[in-house]
């Protein structure tokens, strides 16, 4: 067992982390306990990749055991500095008049005109390195983008469609300013398309998807018993094209695979097509819930090869336990979840005039980031809730933000699992949820440690919350069973079910 290399395939992994990202953490730092090589190989072009996992490993939210290999790292091959490339770190520029880009409030940007014409846009990080510049056409067209490293090197150059405003050419630089890959773009998808390879070998792919499977079956070939986990869809074609004498392959599922409503009445995601017509080429595939696992062996009939693996909640002492149950705001709710539609935000906040209509002194304070978050913020300034409802970013300290509150709401169409309900227990926050598929009800027991109710239903939601606030004693009680979720989803059994899994395949 112990010869089996565990091989994780991702995108990206960030700092500000969803709930993707944090079960692949989990994940991996389970099993590096166990096997000598853990993997995490990313595919995406990331500005500032080795910055980004050095603070992962410094936060403690990934072991240093766990290697993470990043394709475009890889492909450049020379990472010795030029000095002469470096950009220094400044907003200002001789011979430019520059104006501030008020709009901007996250990061420092600036617009540089010359002799009246505008033809530089910056933007700069906090510590007042250079993100990128944008260059402008006498006409205001935006000819391309260089985007820098915090060392000041240019990493990537993309060329401009002028009319769509979107790139059509992606050039790829290292640390001496010469190009090792550019990747064609068609402007109007955003798809990638031919791909070169530049130096002393040059290769040319058709598609970016044949670099892909090139680069990831030549980490391969030195790793005896490999064993793949694709856990979004969009990886599960390049885990059945891999070659590799002794491959396994592994397809873990974080969401529900049902067009809207989310439910048994839907036909199937269509990015969810190849993994379920494929269900027999993979050694394992990998439910969150057993509702799901269900659903899946209705439509498509029984398999061997299909497990359940929930989530686990995490561990926490009993300090924190008595801090959880004793020491919050009695109105005061959370949620944490991306801006994104899928949470449903609008409908909590909805709720949430309720609740305040019957409670003025009540709190919502939402935490997290995504594109929603303008549509939130007017939302919530059309209600006039600015004073009860606050969106606050990203948390770092999640158990904090649980534990300062007397429930937490979930109002998403559709989850996987809802990790963020068991974070919610863990600390002893009862959770008020709607009936989404899938994870609810596997998590949270109604009326025992939080109340899952009709999805859509915004009074009965509101109804819950209010009924927590009112009673001390009904929140105590429901926050001391809460705790109980520790046991129902342990990291022992976590790890057991994982290192099973392994053993069979």
């Amino acid at each position: 067992m112990q010869n089996v290399t565990p091989i994780i395939l991702s995108n990206s992994v960030d700092i500000k982390r969803g709930g993707l990202t944090k079960a692949i953490f989990t994940r991996a730092n389970t099993l590096v306990a166990k096997y000598k090589r853990v993997i995490i190989l990313t595919l995406s072009f990331q500005q500032n990749h080795q910055e980004i996992i050095e603070e992962i490993y410094n936060k403690g939210l990934l072991s240093r055991n766990v290697e993470v290999h990043n394709m475009f790292e890889d492909l450049n091959t020379d990472k010795k500095y030029n000095k002469k490339n470096r950009i220094t770190k400044t907003g200002k520029a001789k011979g430019y008049t520059v104006f501030k880009d008020t709009k901007q409030k996250e990061y420092p940007s600036y617009r540089y005109y010359s002799n009246g014409l505008y033809v530089m846009y910056k933007r700069f990080n906090q510590d007042e390195s250079l993100q990128f510049i944008d260059y402008m056409s006498e006409a205001r067209h935006r000819t391309k983008r260089e985007e820098y490293n915090q060392q000041g090197y240019v990493t990537r150059i993309s060329h401009m469609d002028i009319v769509k405003n979107k790139p059509r050419l992606h050039r790829y630089f290292d640390n001496k300013g010469k190009c090792y890959a550019s990747v064609w773009a068609d402007p109007n998808t955003g798809k990638t398309g031919r791909v070169n390879l530049h130096g002393k070998s040059p290769k040319e792919f058709k598609t970016m998807e044949q670099l892909k499977k090139y680069w990831i079956e030549n980490k391969l070939k030195k790793i005896k018993q490999p064993v793949i986990m694709t856990d979004k869809r969009d990886m599960d074609w390049l885990a059945l094209k891999l070659k590799h004498n002794n491959l396994k392959r592994v397809a873990v599922i974080h969401n529900n695979h049902f067009n809207k409503p989310f439910d048994n009445t839907a036909e199937v995601k269509e990015n969810y097509k190849v993994l379920f017509d494929n269900l027999d080429n993979f050694d394992k595939v990998v439910f969150l819930t057993q509702e799901q696992k269900d659903d899946v062996k209705r439509l498509f009939g029984e398999r061997g090869n299909l497990v359940v693996i929930p989530h686990p909640a995490k561990q926490v002492n009993k300090n924190e336990q008595n801090m959880s149950i004793d020491d919050f705001n009695p109105y005061k709710a959370v949620t944490l979840a991306r801006y994104e539609k899928q949470k449903r935000l609008d409908q909590s906040i909805k709720a949430f005039k309720i609740v305040v209509e019957n409670i003025p002194s009540a709190e919502y304070h939402i935490y997290g980031f995504g594109k929603e978050e303008g549509n939130l913020h007017n939302l919530i300034k059309d209600l006039k809730l600015q004073d009860n409802v606050k969106l606050r970013g990203y948390a770092e300290d999640v158990s904090a933000v649980y534990k300062s509150a007397a429930c937490s709401i979930l109002t998403s169409d559709y989850e996987g699992f809802g990790m963020v309900l068991a974070e919610s227990l863990v600390n002893g926050t009862p959770a008020v949820t709607y009936d989404s598929k899938y994870g609810p009800y596997d998590i949270v027991r109604d009326g025992i440690d939080g109340y899952v109710v009709a999805k859509g239903d915004i009074e009965e939601l509101a109804d819950k919350v209010i009924k927590i606030m009112d009673s001390k004693s009904l929140r105590d009680d429901l926050s001391k069973n809460a705790l109980e979720v520790g046991k129902r989803f342990s990291r022992k059994d976590y790890s057991n079910c994982w290192l099973s899994l392994l053993n069979d395949i």
